[in-house]
């Protein structure tokens, strides 16, 4: 009659270290994930504060096409934005840089468009009335989304 005891141990050490290894490889990937959903999640939020300074800019600009914005960061949120408007000599088109931080999470969204200014000095003589159309050239963003 043989001595069977020393293999239950065994085999308790085997199942054992097979449900660690089970544990550990699904904590490895729920880690995995929450830190894609959270770069994901600074991500966009990083695209929408970019687009956020841009249709902001295009607003004042729709006001006063001179309109130039400083160089500090806007807080909004958990995040900041900042906005560049650049302007070609001779030529009524600007070129909108806006970039969204949020994090580590950086976007940067490129906007070209042209200003059309019409002055109406019949209709109001003092100071004459200004009647400004944007039109949309293109609009290309930088960063991984």
């Amino acid at each position: 009659m043989t001595d069977n005891r020393g293999y239950a141990l065994i085999v308790v050490l085997f199942v054992s270290t097979i449900i660690f290894i089970l544990g550990v490889a699904s904590l490895n990937m729920s880690t995995s994930e929450y830190l894609m959903g959270c770069y994901t999640r600074d991500y966009t939020m990083a695209y929408y504060l970019a687009e956020g300074g841009v249709q902001e800019a295009l607003s004042i600009l729709k006001e006063n096409p001179a309109y130039k914005p400083g160089t500090n960061w806007n807080t909004m949120g958990e995040g900041q934005y900042k906005v560049k408007i650049s302007s070609k000599q001779g030529d009524d088109s600007v070129l909108i840089t806006s970039t969204g931080k949020v994090r580590k999470a950086e976007v940067v969204l490129n906007v070209n468009a042209n200003l059309y200014i019409e002055i109406d000095e019949e209709a109001y003589p003092d100071p004459p009335h200004r009647n400004v159309e944007i039109q949309i050239l293109s609009w290309c963003h930088e960063g991984p989304i």
